[in-house]
């Protein structure tokens, strides 16, 4: 990876309307010293570029509720079966694909048939959330920020770590490799894309922290939105951009260039890493605030044990490598917030 750097632009407002579709066969936001200062040590360290490891973010309560629950719960006379919403890092195919055993696994193990949703942006699966069309979902950090600013109703429940068991990635920034751009000033001017609004890594953390260093993407250089992170690295590799925004981990264990690779659409050696974000929060999955305190639990207590039980279905979740799922809160989220928030802000006064 390369040196490190340090964005605010108008973040746009959430789609207000979720576009589901099923399937039948799947990282400071840029903090500053005083959100920091705020922060718990899980998200302090998430959000200044340090590796916290798995125990210091699991909620005694909720992993305790979790365990202590009968295996056959109460919820399952309020639900015939549960939804499970994947944003679309992937193409709806791809997706399908990444979860054909998850589901009937999953269906099995919660004793209720699960199906799987996807939507043609990142908010439209919160959005199906909030609206009750599904029941849990893997989402971006910034799309769930997004959500709670305006509804302030939904809430993560588990997280996955990497492949050394520390939570967070890093948003980078890749070209070619045999392209002639090695620093940022050599892509001044260039077609640098990043993904969508609700995307943390891939449009968040770029645009608050190139506006802290004085170089905000969309004057800095010619951003377009791709619509995707699987869209903006093929768009690098075929030539349409000179460089995009993505996400990976720590030695590519899990993120948008693990599944590319994994999936033979991309060889690491065809890319390179310019700039590199401070680790931020990793994706979450959410569930509604109203979804009942036993159903939250034995989620919990699913995604939990999945890694012991099932690894390779852990890793299919986990878009890569990962030593399992831990239960979080919120305030492992601060960050992310507070620098949608700022975007907001700013998107208001017209800045």
């Amino acid at each position: 990876m390369s040196p490190r750097a340090g964005s605010p632009t108008a973040c746009s407002r959430n789609s207000t309307r979720a576009r589901p579709r099923t399937s039948r066969s799947p990282p400071s936001a840029c903090s500053n010293r005083r959100d920091r200062e705020r922060s718990g040590p899980a998200a302090r360290a998430a959000a200044t570029g340090g590796r916290t490891m798995t125990p210091r973010l699991v909620p005694a309560a909720l992993l305790g509720a979790a365990l202590a629950l009968p295996a056959q719960a109460d919820w399952r006379g309020q639900y015939r079966e549960l939804g499970f919403g994947v944003i679309p890092v992937e193409t709806q195919t791809e997706a399908t694909a990444s979860f054909r055993e998850f589901i009937p696994y999953a269906s099995e193990k919660l004793g209720v048939p699960v199906k799987l949703f996807t939507a043609s942006d990142f908010i439209g699966v919160n959005n199906a959330l909030i609206a009750r069309q599904i029941h849990f979902a893997w989402t971006s950090p910034s799309a769930m920020a997004g959500s709670i600013l305006e509804c302030g109703c939904v809430e993560p429940i588990v997280t996955a770590t990497d492949k050394d068991g520390n939570l967070g990635y890093n948003s980078v920034l890749i070209v070619r490799a045999d392209s002639p751009y090695r620093t940022l000033e050599d892509l001044k001017g260039r077609t640098v894309a990043r993904t969508e609004p609700n995307s943390q890594s891939g449009f968040l953390v770029p645009t608050v922290e190139f506006a802290k260093r004085g170089t905000p993407v969309d004057r800095y250089f010619v951003s377009p939105l791709s619509g995707g992170h699987t869209q903006s690295v093929l768009g690098v590799l075929n030539g349409t951009y000179d460089a995009a925004f993505t996400w990976t981990t720590k030695g590519d264990g899990y993120g948008q260039i693990r599944t590319m690779i994994d999936k033979g659409m991309l060889k690491r050696d065809q890319i390179r890493v310019v700039w590199e974000s401070a680790v931020v929060p990793a994706p979450p999955i959410i569930v509604h605030k109203d979804t009942p305190a036993a159903l939250k639990a034995e989620l919990v207590r699913f995604f939990t044990g999945l890694h012991r039980d099932r690894p390779d279905l852990a890793r299919a979740v986990a878009h890569g490598e990962t030593q399992g799922f831990v239960p979080i809160d919120l305030s492992y989220y601060e960050s992310t917030i507070e620098a949608r928030r700022m975007l907001r802000d700013a998107r208001r006064r017209g800045g």
